[in-house]
C-alpha cells in the first residue's frame, strides 16, 4: 500500500509538471515514447521490450486534461497490470491491433488533430521536445529520491558481489557477465558494463569488455537502471600484496579530483565552476592535462548523463538533482552517484563498509572514496 501511495503521489507531481510545461509552451499535448521519459512520467513504469533501443512499445500522450497510454494488444494487458494500474484514475490505456501498419501513429494523429503538440522521439511526425522539457526531469521528487537510494545501494552490492568471483585467468567478458547477473538478480537492468584489465585499463577510457584474460589489474564500471533511474559507479581491483607506487599515486590523485568535483557540486553553482575545481585539482596533483582525455561526468538521473560538465557549461546545479562525476587518470578512475540535497551531497552508491577506502579531506571535511582493492 505504501508503494502504491508513493507512486500515485509521484505520478500526480509529474502530471502537474508536464501540464505546467504545456501551459508555458502554449502546447496542447506531449507524447512520450522514449524508455527514459516514459519511466519518468509514469513514476517508474517500463515501456520496453527490446532493451537496446531509445523508444518503447507504449506511448504516453498527455494533454491539458487527459493522459492515455497507447499500445498494441500484445502489450496492453501487461503494461496496464504491471506498469500503470497503481497510478489511479489519472491515466487510461488504448490498444490497437498489432498487425495493422501505422495504427498507433494514426491514433495519435487522430487525437491531437490540429492541436499544437510535441514528441520526445519525433514519433508520428511530432515536433521534438528539447532541453526545456528534459529539465523537468532534473529535480527529483521525494519518492524518486527514496527509490534512488535503494537502487544505489543495490548497484554497489551487485558490483562487489560480482567482483568476488574475479580471479586471474577470468576473461573480461566473464566478469561483465557476473556484473550483469548480479544486477538482474536484484531486479536492476544493466544499462552499461565496462571491463578493462591490465594494459587496456591504461589505454582506453571507455573499454567495452573483450575476450582478453585478466592478469593483475582490473577496472569495472556499471550503470544500473530501474524505474528509469540510473546509478553509475566504478571499482578497481589489483592482484598483488602491494599496489605499485605510481598506480597508488594516480588513484589518490583521482580520488582527490573526484572530491573536488563532488564537494563543489552545490545548489546554484554553475557547472563550469564545478568543472574548474576538478581541473585545478588535476593540476595540483601533477596531472594537468589528464582531464582532456575523458569527460568528467555530470548530471544523471534518467540519462546516463543528462549532459556532461565542460569549461563553458553555465547550467546550474539544482536542488535534489543527481550527479555522477568520473575523473580518470590512465589506469585508474573514481566514480559514484550522488544526490544534491539541502543538507549537502549524499553518495548513494557506496563504497560499502567492506570495500577499502581512500579518505580525502577538502575544506575541513573528510570524504571516503573507493580505493583499489588488493587481492
Amino acid at each position: 500500500m505504501a508503494q502504491r501511495a508513493a507512486r500515485k503521489a509521484e505520478f500526480a507531481a509529474k502530471l502537474k509538471r508536464i501540464r505546467g510545461y504545456l501551459s508555458e509552451q502554449k502546447l496542447d499535448a506531449v507524447l512520450l515514447s522514449s524508455q527514459a521519459l516514459f519511466a519518468w512520467a509514469t513514476a517508474g513504469g517500463d515501456n520496453y521490450v527490446v532493451t537496446a533501443s531509445e523508444g518503447g512499445v507504449a506511448h504516453f500522450l498527455i494533454t491539458r486534461k487527459d493522459a492515455v497510454v497507447l499500445t498494441n494488444k500484445i502489450e496492453a494487458g501487461r503494461v496496464w497490470d504491471e506498469e500503470l494500474s497503481e497510478l489511479g484514475s489519472g491515466v487510461s490505456i488504448w490498444q490497437g491491433p498489432w498487425y495493422a501498419d501505422g495504427v498507433i501513429e494514426n491514433e495519435v494523429l487522430r487525437r491531437v488533430g490540429t492541436k499544437r503538440w510535441q514528441s520526445d522521439t519525433g514519433f508520428a511526425g511530432g515536433a521534438r521536445t528539447g532541453e526545456d522539457f528534459l529539465r523537468l526531469t532534473y529535480t527529483l521528487t521525494p519518492q524518486e529520491i527514496a527509490r534512488y537510494r535503494v537502487l544505489g545501494k543495490e548497484c554497489s552490492q551487485a558490483m562487489e558481489a560480482a567482483l568476488e568471483f574475479l580471479q586471474p585467468g577470468m576473461t573480461e567478458h566473464a566478469l561483465a557477465g557476473e556484473i550483469c547477473k548480479a544486477l538482474w538478480a536484484r531486479g536492476v537492468r544493466p544499462h552499461l558494463a565496462l571491463v578493462a584489465s591490465d594494459e587496456r585499463a591504461f589505454l582506453y577510457r571507455h573499454p567495452i569488455p573483450k575476450s582478453k584474460k585478466i592478469k593483475k589489474h582490473v577496472m569495472a564500471v556499471l550503470c544500473g537502471k530501474r524505474g528509469g533511474l540510473i546509478v553509475n559507479l566504478t571499482r578497481m581491483v589489483h592482484f598483488g600484496k602491494k599496489l605499485p607506487t605510481e598506480l597508488q599515486r594516480k588513484h589518490d590523485a583521482c580520488c582527490a579530483v573526484d572530491i573536488a568535483l563532488n564537494a563543489e557540486t552545490r545548489v546554484g553553482t554553475a557547472l563550469k565552476d564545478v568543472f574548474a575545481a576538478g581541473v585545478d585539482e588535476y593540476a595540483r596533483k601533477d596531472f594537468k592535462n589528464e582531464w582532456t582525455l575523458h569527460h568528467q561526468g555530470g548530471p544523471t538521473g534518467y540519462q546516463g548523463r543528462s549532459y556532461v560538465g565542460k569549461p563553458t557549461e553555465a547550467r546550474p546545479v539544482l536542488l535534489n538533482q543527481a550527479f555522477a562525476w568520473n575523473p580518470s587518470i590512465a589506469g585508474t578512475k573514481s566514480e559514484d552517484t550522488i544526490l544534491v540535497l539541502e543538507k549537502g551531497i549524499e553518495f548513494i552508491s557506496g563504497p560499502s563498509e567492506q570495500w577499502p577506502i581512500v579518505n580525502v579531506t577538502r575544506a575541513g571535511k573528510t570524504y571516503a572514496r573507493a580505493d583499489i582493492q588488493l587481492r
